[in-house]
């Protein structure tokens, strides 16, 4: 299902002059019940100070899409290659930033401990699967950049320990984009 794009395809290669590769991962894990999870960027960031997001970045020079997004894996939350069974990908996109950004999906060892970098990871969370699976849960909202206004969405997890999650941008569209090859949606 996530795997209809190959994992070695070029289509991670940027196709706007400026634009940077990125990767990410999107980590499933299950306990009891199937969780994404998901990291929050610390205030202090330069770039989406507290943003919502899943473990990536920038694709180094040299790197293949996929090793990019398992090296951001484990420096962001301490998890490893030997601790991720790769599923699939989803296709490349352009991000409304300069990013070419490569999700890749792939479900973690539920025994591996997440030791976050404190310089590019606040906090955790791990949300059940199913709450994104909920078209309940997709609410639409329009976002100006550059003079477009991109249609996103936004998530939000009522936390009960802080402040409710925001899940939004582009995190909330691959997210999206999981529900809709699930579901069949389009």
């Amino acid at each position: 299902m996530l795997s209809s794009v190959d994992m070695c395809d070029d289509s991670h290669t940027p196709k706007r002059d400026g634009q940077r590769p990125a990767s990410v991962l999107i980590p499933l894990v299950k306990r009891n019940i199937w969780h994404i999870l998901l990291t929050r960027r610390p205030l202090h960031m330069p770039t989406h100070p507290g943003q919502i997001s899943f473990p990536g970045g920038r694709t180094e020079a040299g790197e293949t899409p996929c090793q990019g997004a398992l090296r951001e894996t484990r420096e962001e939350i301490g998890i490893g290659a030997q601790d991720i069974h790769l599923l699939g990908r989803l296709p490349s996109f352009n991000a409304v930033s300069q990013y070419r950004v490569t999700p890749f999906v792939g479900v973690l060892n539920p025994a591996a401990k997440i030791i976050p970098c404190p310089s590019e990871v606040e906090d955790t969370i791990e949300i059940p699967f199913a709450f994104f699976m909920n078209p309940e849960n997709h609410i639409p909202r329009k976002v100006e950049f550059d003079g477009t206004t991109h249609k996103l969405y936004d998530m939000p997890w009522p936390n009960a320990d802080a402040p409710t999650w925001h899940i939004w941008g582009m995190t909330a569209m691959m997210l999206y984009r999981i529900y809709q090859r699930i579901c069949n949606e389009t």
